[in-house]
């Protein structure tokens, strides 16, 4: 570079050189992540003050304190209807296990007499379970939101400003403005038809663009990337990819390996919902999920009972958001179903999810009526790492159809018909049926199981 030149002099004079788009790449992403911080300081610094206390508390450095829980719960019973008739409580396991169906029934019940003249942010919930409502954060719960995902992106190497894709359903509903997305320095990819023709789209896209550094999405959607890529033979050498994460969904272990071994960086995928924030992320060298306890305060509830579930056993996640005084939502059952156990480092211990495999809707039957977890099913087609994708579905007590994707010819028929019968029991009845596509639901994501059968 020239000394007697000012940088921009010299980068408009060089500007088809690499070394030129290297240094405005740079600059590009450095003037995103000074402009958010420069932002965020005029307005009060909240969001680097949390990101602070999010560091200290999941680091280890401090506590999660229950001050906070007691708070949001003294906050509940005073400024709620839903809660107010709890005002004696003596502890939270006084309180009602609630669903989103409830929250949806009760919609006014639960916002805070404190907050419904306040503007708030408004998000609207993904709609895969059928119920889909609109959540209400006050101004800081929302900034403590913005903190998460900066958190959990820091972990796995994200810097704000990098630029990455974004591959998930869009519609009118979720898409991005233009503003916004040259903000975020964001690239749209639609998921809604995964044709081979989209997939060489994709690989132009991230060949041919060496400042994209990160590849986020569902992980029906990432895996689907995955299996793509490495069957038309393309390697790490052939992108500049640093980051890949999966949201909204767990990446199975094989999907995982595919993307490493194309990508060749580090993959993990992060827990969250649109209600409440970002949950959990696994860590970068495992498949072990650290849970966002500075957040949140977290429960496990057996599967048939809101009784206590211990650690190590399936279980449903319930929570209590510790920071949204808009719409508090008090043990919400996220209807997750997880098993979670504590890990020790450095005397600190940390509550983790070891599994992260479906919903309670997600659970079926064996052929004597008794329930089966989808984590039991997640493990048992664990064995078959080349297949793309698969959807269990229970029509009936003994009847099953088992619909695969791009499978055909990889594993013999009589194999499936006999792993699921030694899953639900050997009267089972399984028909294997070949599909080009299984659809996602509207919200992008993907159902594996799928239970029709009614019990009485």
């Amino acid at each position: 570079m020239n000394a007697n030149w000012p940088p921009w002099v010299w980068i408009y004079k060089n500007k088809r050189s690499p070394e030129s788009m290297k240094i405005v790449k740079v600059y590009s992403e450095n003037v995103r992540r000074y402009g958010f911080w420069f932002v965020d300081a005029l307005t009060g610094g909240h969001v680097r003050k949390y990101l602070h206390d999010l560091k200290e508390k999941l680091g280890g450095e401090a506590d999660a304190s229950s001050d906070d829980l007691i708070k949001i719960l003294n906050h509940a019973v005073n400024t709620t209807e839903f809660y107010s008739e709890y005002k004696g409580y003596s502890n939270i396991m006084d309180f009602p296990v609630i669903k989103k169906s409830l929250v949806k029934e009760k919609y006014d019940q639960f916002i805070s007499s404190e907050y419904k003249t306040e503007k708030l942010y408004k998000v609207q919930t993904s709609g895969s379970t059928g119920e889909r409502f609109v959540m209400l954060l006050n101004k800081k719960k929302r900034k403590r939101v913005i903190a998460e995902l900066i958190y959990f992106l820091e972990q796995c190497g994200f810097k704000l400003g990098y630029r990455h894709v974004y591959a998930r359903v869009w519609f009118a509903g979720n898409k991005k403005a233009k503003l916004e997305l040259i903000a975020h320095n964001t690239i749209m990819f639609d998921c809604s038809f995964l044709s081979d023709e989209s997939m060489d789209m994709l690989y132009q896209m991230l060949h041919k663009d060496n400042s994209i550094k990160c590849l986020t999405g569902y992980a029906t959607f990432l895996a689907t990337i995955a299996s793509y890529f490495d069957k038309k033979g393309y390697t790490p050498d052939m992108f500049s990819i640093e980051i890949v994460i999966s949201g909204a969904e767990r990446l199975e272990p094989g999907a995982k390996i595919l993307l490493k071994k194309v990508f060749g960086c580090t993959v993990v995928s992060r827990y969250g919902n649109s209600e409440n924030g970002f949950l959990a992320q696994q860590t970068n060298d495992g498949d072990k999920f650290i849970l966002n306890t500075a957040h949140y305060f977290f429960e496990t509830l057996k599967l048939d009972s809101d009784e206590p579930a211990s650690l190590g056993e399936p279980a449903r996640l319930v929570l209590t958001d510790l920071y949204n005084y808009a719409m508090p939502l008090i043990r919400y059952d996220t209807e997750d179903i997880v098993i979670m156990e504590i890990s020790a480092e450095n005397s600190y211990r940390k509550y983790i999810l070891t599994e992260l495999s479906g919903r309670k809707a997600d659970i079926i039957y064996d052929t004597r009526g008794n329930k089966i977890s989808p984590h039991f099913v997640a493990l048992t087609f664990r064995r078959y790492d080349k297949l793309p994708q698969f959807q269990l579905i229970q029509n009936s007590l003994k009847q099953f159809t088992l619909k695969l994707e791009g499978t055909r010819g990889l594993y013999d028929d009589n194999d499936f018909k006999e792993t699921i019968r030694e899953l639900v029991g050997p009267d089972a009845i399984v028909e294997i049926e070949y599909v080009d596509k299984i659809p996602h639901l509207s919200s992008g994501k993907f159902r594996k199981i799928i239970c029709n059968y009614k019990v009485n």
